[in-house]
């Protein structure tokens, strides 16, 4: 017997979605999840009665990746039913939506829903189309852009939310026949049609048009750099000092664009006339605030972003007056002349997110002020913009991860301990730096940061170079900012009888689990003194330090100057707010390099055991893994827990017998 044939609607979702990659694919037209797509068909529900669905996308669905899983499944007649109410708050508009869903586990749906529904086309385009803000993001009038772009609607701004679609409701209730698309001032761009290519075209003719019309009357929008470039040494070395003013709020990542784009927006004249522009669309102004920080040079920073602060402070008080908790007051952007530009966030995604909007923002309002004279909201509007009510409403639910905005580096992390503690920290928010002298170690940071989903660098680092760490600091350094939590936890060992070890293997373990511990640890005591924002020193000693056994010499000993280390680091670094511990695991097997090449058995045999019977020879009679030693590396990192303690030492042992 024969399987019915596809139903018609999911080949109406395939469409839309072939059609949402093509523009979501365009980072000039679809910008980090901005935009939306939707389809009207008609299903069967659950008890198989036909209906009308609009199938728009999800929240969080990214249009260059969609797929039929990314669009929620909404009652037409539900959502055309709104055009009798002419008041809905943005929450109540929400609430709305939800109950008008099909199935209440899939996502969230667009903000944007009803402008979906109730145009009166089976397939629907939306974006924030760099071309078409340009245009509208400047004094001209409506009638004026109606003129540059014949058979559109053109409508003035609202924001986003229900007094948005309330009154696009009004405009396109009878749709002049061929309107081309509907253009929303300092917002973006409508297209409409009968099949998702019909849809697609009307967008990119529209687009292309707009980009034609300004290229006609400015010619090409080339940057114009009139200032010297800075010297880059002098920025990057205040880097982890302004990474410590910029955590006055909560701890942040930074992203350091010195690249050529960067570095000519910094040197133009329009980088300091656009610091108070406002960006591209309202919708940017969550993550990058109206205003961003342009700074001369890197020693007015501090200054410039007290004054940066203040002013902050005092708009919110005066648009918001304590409506809602004031956010972040510390700017997420910060302009450096002559040298690029410099984001800040809780992670790394956040940074290059609101990097490439501001990039975006900057080619927009420079194409706006050529064209025109730029002119975005108002900055009551966009205060009313940042503070959102269904924003607030998502900030309220959300629980940063506990190592959120914190940096680490994990010393041999291509396997074992390191690499499990690697993705430990990384799975609790943790920005993480993955160092081993392995080449492996890049594949095993790729595979932690698409587990976790933090960012996850691995670096070739011989941690015995004095050349080889510096660079991997300044790698750090260029790609986060500075650094927050240090695992000491690479080291080498050969066991050997006291007689035949010889001065180069002890000087190879002397290089590796002395020198090479010292070198990183002096790297990161610098950067977290400098930053002002403490840290956290963990140093991977051994049982042995405590508990020696036979013919582990060169290993023991070695270790032993580690965990001298930790005592001066304690001393030293606790004026600074650096603590330093050390955890003693043994026999920790699973993963790990350093027990291969006979190492193992010629312990077991040492001991007088076999190689099962060592593995567990402890008080508790049971094997210890590296999720035992990467967790209490969690906890003593952890503020709440270990914030009072340092120059402590704690076993992971199973217990010495």
């Amino acid at each position: 017997m024969s399987s019915d044939p596809r139903p018609a609607y999911l080949e109406l979702i395939k469409e839309c979605v072939e059609f949402s990659r093509k523009i979501g694919v365009q980072p000039e037209v679809v910008l980090h999840g901005g935009g939306n797509t939707s389809v009207k068909t008609e299903e069967n529900d659950h008890t198989g009665r036909s209906l009308q669905v609009l199938r728009v996308k999800g929240s969080g669905s990214d249009l260059a990746k969609i797929d039929e899983s990314g669009f929620t499944a909404l009652r037409m007649d539900d959502l055309l039913a709104a055009r009798k109410i002419r008041e809905m708050s943005d929450i109540e508009m929400a609430d709305y939506l939800k109950k008008s869903m099909l199935d209440p586990s899939q996502p969230s749906p667009s903000v944007e829903t009803f402008m979906h529904a109730f145009i009166p086309y089976t397939f629907v385009t939306h974006s924030h189309a760099d071309n078409i803000l340009s245009i509208t993001n400047t004094d001209l009038s409506d009638s004026q852009i109606s003129e540059l772009f014949p058979r559109t609607v053109i409508v003035p701004y609202h924001q986003p939310g229900f007094k948005l679609a309330r009154a696009f409701m009004d405009m396109v209730e009878n749709l002049p026949s061929g309107t081309r698309g509907i253009i929303l001032r300092k917002h973006g761009l409508f297209t409409f049609g009968n099949t998702g290519k019909e849809s697609y075209d009307r967008h990119m003719e529209l687009i292309n048009e707009a980009g034609n019309i300004i290229k006609k009357k400015c010619g090409d929008l080339k940057l114009n750099p009139q200032y010297p470039k800075a010297d880059p040494s002098s920025v990057m070395s205040a880097v982890p000092h302004l990474r410590g003013i910029i955590s006055g709020w909560s701890r942040k990542v930074l992203l350091i664009d010195s690249g050529d784009e960067a570095c000519d927006i910094s040197r133009t004249k329009e980088a300091k006339e656009f610091q108070n522009a406002g960006p591209a669309t309202p919708d940017m102004l969550i993550r990058t605030k109206y205003d961003y920080l342009y700074v001369s040079s890197i020693e007015e920073i501090g200054a410039k972003i007290e004054e940066y602060v203040n002013n902050y402070t005092q708009e919110y008080s005066k648009y918001i007056g304590g409506k809602y908790q004031m956010h972040d007051p510390f700017p997420p952007i910060i302009v450096v002349l002559g040298f690029g530009i410099i984001t800040a966030a809780t992670t790394w995604k956040e940074c290059r997110i609101i990097k490439d909007q501001f990039i975006h923002s900057f080619r927009v309002n420079l194409a706006a002020s050529r064209f025109s004279k730029q002119s975005f909201i108002s900055r009551e509007a966009s205060f009313e913009m940042e503070y959102w009510p269904l924003e607030e409403a998502k900030l309220k639910k959300f629980v940063p991860k506990p190592l959120q905005g914190k940096i680490s580096v994990v010393t041999g992390a291509a396997n074992g301990i390191g690499y499990v503690a690697a993705h430990t920290l990384a799975r609790n928010g943790s920005m993480v730096f993955a160092l081993d002298l392995s080449p492996q170690v890049e594949e095993s940071a790729s595979r932690i940061e698409k587990e976790t989903g933090s960012r996850v660098i691995g670096i070739r680092c011989d941690i015995s170079s004095e050349d080889d760490v510096k660079n991997a600091f300044h790698k750090i350094i260029e790609l986060s900012g500075g650094v927050d939590i240090l695992f000491n936890n690479a080291g080498i060992l050969k066991s050997a009888p006291l007689t035949e070890i010889s001065p180069q293997e002890l000087d190879r373990h002397y290089q590796v689990n002395a020198r090479g511990t010292f070198l990183m640890t002096r790297g990161a005591f610098r950067i977290m003194k400098e930053s002002g924002l403490g840290g956290n020193i963990v140093f991977n000693i051994t049982k042995n330090l405590l508990h020696p056994g036979p013919e582990m010499l060169s290993y023991g000993s070695t270790k032993a100057m580690a965990a001298q280390m930790c005592h001066y680091v304690a001393k030293e670094g606790g004026k600074y707010g650096i603590r330093a511990n050390i955890i003693n695991p043994d026999k920790v097997f699973r993963g790990s390099l350093i027990w291969e090449g006979g190492v193992l058995e010629s312990r077991a045999k040492a001991k007088g055991q076999t190689v099962e019977a060592y593995k567990t020879t402890n008080l508790l009679r049971r094997e210890v893994l590296p999720e035992h030693v990467a967790n209490v590396l969690l906890a003593l990192v952890n503020e709440d827990i270990f914030g009072a303690t340092t120059d402590a030492m704690i076993p992971v042992d199973g217990g010495v017998l």
